[in-house]
């Protein structure tokens, strides 16, 4: 490839040009290549900077609502909650909950719901680290072996902080797994629609690669939930 530079000679040779459209000619043919890897590079340029720009933070904690029909969008009474609970000023990821998900597992049809697919996804993929749900849901979603043990050390303090809210399910050897926290009063303070039986479970995934934020959350529904006024467990 020739040097992006007019050398004096060419220079000469534009001047004596005797019209615009063949000195633009010239000039393209001999240095088209340097044009269009320029056009190239300030495109790339300005690609990547609107992407930096607009590009979304990595998720931090993604949780499900099954059977909700509520506001759940980053300016809800329930995400804008959370996020002045954790008190960070700046946020190192999002913050989503994703209540698009409808399904009743006290019917034994609904396994093979769609929307109960979708969740059993994210759970394993740990696009989402934590369901809330009611009681059928939650118990079927650890059937699935989808939730978290809870008594697992890699789960945190949670088992132990909360043991008068666990909800444990029996496997078919008849093992009693923790696999659910009560959060039903912290549901309804966080300004969400009450189930019909007025309660409401927190499951974690089993698949989670950090439960920092999950654990956050347990901690804001049950603070939520006693400052309001109620105590009670299931």
């Amino acid at each position: 490839m020739k040097k992006p530079i007019i050398t004096e000679e060419e220079k000469q040779k534009i001047k004596e040009m005797d019209s615009t459209r063949k000195k633009i000619g010239y000039i393209w043919d001999y240095y088209k290549l340097w044009i269009i890897g320029a056009v190239v590079l300030v495109g790339l340029v300005v690609y990547f900077a609107v992407v930096f720009a607009t590009r979304e933070d990595k998720p931090i904690l993604d949780v499900v609502l099954v059977n909700n029909y509520d506001d759940v969008s980053g300016d809800s009474k329930l995400t804008q909650g959370f996020v002045s609970y954790v008190g960070e000023e700046n946020l190192p990821g999002r913050v989503t909950f994703d209540n698009n998900a409808f399904f009743n597992l006290a019917n034994n049809s609904d396994y093979k719901n769609s929307y109960y697919m979708k969740v059993l996804a994210y759970l394993e993929a740990d696009t989402a680290q934590a369901v809330l749900c009611q009681y059928d849901n939650l118990i079927g979603l650890a059937k699935s072996g989808r939730l978290a043990d809870l008594s697992d050390e890699k789960v945190g303090d949670i088992y132990d902080k909360y043991k008068d809210r666990i909800i444990y399910y029996e496997d078919e050897e008849g093992k009693k797994i923790p696999v659910g926290i009560d959060v039903s009063e912290g549901y309804k303070a966080a300004g969400l629609t009450e189930y019909t039986d007025g309660k409401a479970y927190i499951g974690l995934s089993a698949y989670a690669a950090d439960y920092g934020y999950v654990e956050k959350f347990v901690d804001y529904m049950v603070e939520l939930g006693i400052h309001s006024g109620g105590a009670g467990c299931r």
